[in-house]
Formats: C-alpha cells, sequence, structure tokens
C-alpha cells in the first residue's frame, strides 16, 4: 500500500522538499483551475511520487505560496533530478506564469507515446494507463473544483493516481522506443520542453473575435465590452463566463442596447453590471454619437500577409516546387515507415514553416535525419528543402 501524505504547511513542504532533492527521479502533477470556478489560472494542488511515497502539496493553505513553496520550486528546477510528467505543457506554463519555475529534465509519457507513432497523439493518462498496464482508473473527479476546501478523499485518491503510475508508464514506453531505436527522439523532444516559458497575450479578445467573426467595425466595441467584463470578473473573483458567455459578446455588439434603461433590461448579464458604476460605463459605451476608440494596428512583423501570399513570379513557383517536393517526401515517409511517423516530421504546419525557414532551422536533428535518409533513399534533393527561402 502506497504512503500518501497530504501537506498543508511550509514546513512539512521543507520537509518533504529535503526529502525530494535526494532521489533521482521524481513522477508530478498538477491540479489548477483555469477560469472555471474562480478568476485567473490558480494552483489547487501539486502531486510528487518518488518511488514510495505521494506527495499531496496543499498551496491553498499556505501563507506565501512564493516563499512557502520555493523548496519544492528548487528540486523541480535542479537538473540531477528526473521529473516525469503526462502531458505537461499546461503544467509547466503555470509554473512560469504564476512563479517563475522553469522545469529541468522532463520526461513526458505523453511525448513518448506519440512517437511511438502507433495511433493518433493527445492520449489522455487515464487511456494510456488502460492501453499500457491494463488497470481501470477511476477519472470521475477530474472536472471536481479543486480550490474548494476541504478536498475529499476520492479527490485526493484521484490525484495520487496521477503521479502513481508514471515511473511504470515511462520505463515501459521507454523500451518500446529503445526498440525501436527512437531513443534519442524522446530525448531531444523532452529537452525542448525545458525551453517552454508563458507569455502573456496583451489582446485576448482578438481570439475570441475571431471565433464569432467579429467584423473590423464592430471589434472597438468588441474589446471594450470583453475588456469591461474582465475588469469585473477580476473584481468579484470570478470567471468572466459567470459575468455573461462569450456568445453573449457579439449579440451585445451587433444589437447593442442604446440606453440605460435598455441594459438594465438586457438578459444574460450578470447583477454587478446593471448596478453604478458598470452600468453607466456599459451606457456610455453605446449611446448615441459614441464613437470607440480605435483598435490600435498589429505590429508589422503581425500585419504581414502569409510568407507564401508575399511571394510571386519566379520566388511563388519555387515556393511551390519546395512544397511539392516536401509532400513527395511525406508520401515515401508514409510507405518506408507510417503515417503517423511522416506527420510527426511534416505536419501542414511545419510544411509550411520549411518552405519559409528551410528543415534545417525548423526541424528537431531526428527529423532532419529522416527527411535527409528518406531523399537520399529515393534519390531525391534535400539540399532544395534544407536552408532558408
Amino acid at each position: 500500500m502506497t504512503d500518501i501524505q497530504y501537506l498543508t504547511s511550509a514546513a512539512a513542504v521543507q520537509r518533504a522538499a529535503e526529502v525530494l532533492h535526494t532521489r533521482p527521479r521524481l513522477a508530478v502533477d498538477l491540479e489548477f483551475d483555469d477560469m472555471r470556478h474562480r478568476y485567473g489560472r490558480n494552483l489547487a494542488l501539486i502531486q510528487v511520487f518518488d518511488g514510495q511515497t505521494v506527495y499531496l502539496i496543499d498551496p491553498i493553505p499556505l501563507t506565501d505560496q512564493a516563499r512557502d513553496l520555493e523548496p519544492l520550486w528548487a528540486v523541480l528546477r535542479d537538473p540531477a533530478v528526473e521529473k516525469v510528467f503526462h502531458s505537461c505543457k499546461s503544467d509547466i506554463l503555470l509554473l512560469d506564469e504564476l512563479f517563475g519555475v522553469h522545469v529541468r529534465n522532463i520526461t513526458d509519457t505523453s511525448v513518448q507515446y506519440t512517437l511511438l507513432a502507433e495511433a493518433d497523439n493527445n492520449i489522455s493518462l487515464g487511456r494510456l494507463i488502460q492501453s499500457e498496464l491494463g488497470l481501470e482508473v477511476d477519472k470521475g473527479e477530474q472536472k471536481s473544483n479543486w480550490l474548494k476546501r476541504p478536498l475529499t478523499e476520492a479527490q485526493k485518491l484521484y490525484a495520487a493516481n496521477d503521479v502513481l503510475y508514471l515511473f511504470e508508464l515511462a520505463d515501459r514506453l521507454a523500451a518500446k522506443l529503445e526498440a525501436l531505436g527512437r531513443t534519442h527522439w524522446a530525448a531531444e523532444e523532452n529537452a525542448a520542453l525545458e525551453e517552454v516559458r508563458y507569455s502573456r497575450d496583451e489582446r485576448p479578445y482578438l481570439r475570441v473575435a475571431g471565433k464569432y467573426r467579429i467584423q473590423h467595425d464592430e471589434l472597438p466595441l468588441f474589446r471594450d465590452l470583453y475588456m469591461l467584463r474582465d475588469r469585473l470578473a477580476r473584481e468579484l473573483d470570478r470567471p468572466p463566463y459567470m459575468v455573461f458567455a462569450n456568445d453573449r459578446l457579439p449579440e451585445l455588439v451587433r444589437e447593442a442596447p442604446r440606453s440605460l434603461n435598455d441594459w438594465k433590461n438586457a438578459r444574460g448579464l450578470h447583477p454587478e453590471l446593471k448596478r453604478s458604476p458598470y452600468l453607466d460605463q456599459l451606457a456610455a459605451l453605446t449611446e448615441p454619437g459614441t464613437t470607440p476608440v480605435p483598435e490600435p494596428q498589429l505590429p508589422a512583423e503581425q500585419r504581414r500577409f502569409p510568407f507564401r501570399r508575399r511571394l510571386s513570379g519566379e520566388k511563388a513557383a519555387r515556393a511551390d516546387a519546395r512544397e511539392n517536393l516536401l509532400m513527395t517526401l511525406k508520401t515515401h515517409i508514409t510507405t518506408d515507415i507510417n503515417g503517423y511517423v511522416a506527420n510527426l516530421v511534416l505536419s501542414n504546419r511545419l510544411v509550411a514553416d520549411i518552405v519559409e525557414q528551410g528543415a534545417e532551422q525548423v526541424l528537431r536533428p531526428w527529423q532532419k535525419t529522416i527527411l535527409r535518409e528518406t531523399a537520399e533513399r529515393h534519390k531525391l534533393d534535400y539540399t532544395l528543402v534544407a536552408d532558408p527561402f
């Protein structure tokens, strides 16, 4: 029976970190809330397994999370300790965003599974445990409120299971990769995860506007409503969807209320929006004669047309030739190995990047090796796609 320790104090974290720093590898997972129950991205639980004990580290009771968790962060930063995750990008982005923690020496079982190229990637941990270990793991608590205290025993067991099997999974997948001669593929992909960094989106409304096909002349009002909703959500410490749903944004832009009374009667809005000062701010956005502040232009590098649309004549023909050669190589990789590997080396995004920047700039060494060897085997000229356009 695996020992499970639930830690809620800085002293307990310190003691656990002293033990964990002596281990050669750790299995790690996070539970966090991403605009579901509260505003923002909030760390709710850290799970660490050292092969003997599962530590459930609760950041919620800690007085100063950044300071009190620093002993653990030091372990995650230490390149001498291997950290085994499953599908870790969200976790390492959160750690970077909230605490400036850059995790070193990562093994990601999702990456390992993808590189086996047996099926489509993005497999869930539960499915991977079932397919590789033959075990059924209860995932019923996956969408529970991880910020609510006290945690239930079911939540604690769920959280422990998320790290309990990662060593066995990583070892089994590593053996399969070694048998295929792909150990170095995983090493390169896992090393690249150390470079993943959080970057703040200064104009998050653009992504939502694109989803609802907001036109250029509609964007200023859409932006102002989006940002007003965000301010209230932050003030209330609630996700923006609790202020009003995303679906209401385009409706309020295209059929905007024009007066205080119209806004008071608008459906689907949080009650705080129907009181001062927010009601006055809403009405000011749409009162007759109001001209919203224009949306600032994108930076020059973002305003440029995509690479292929900037080309004409001989350059366009050269780009077409490069793309055709890459697609021919992709067909050969599909035949020689399989379609999953072909897509790992030459996905649509990678093909577009290679056409512009060249394979030597875009691909990892293992991918370049496959592409180069495929070209040689089929008597095609790799140099035609190797360097920048």
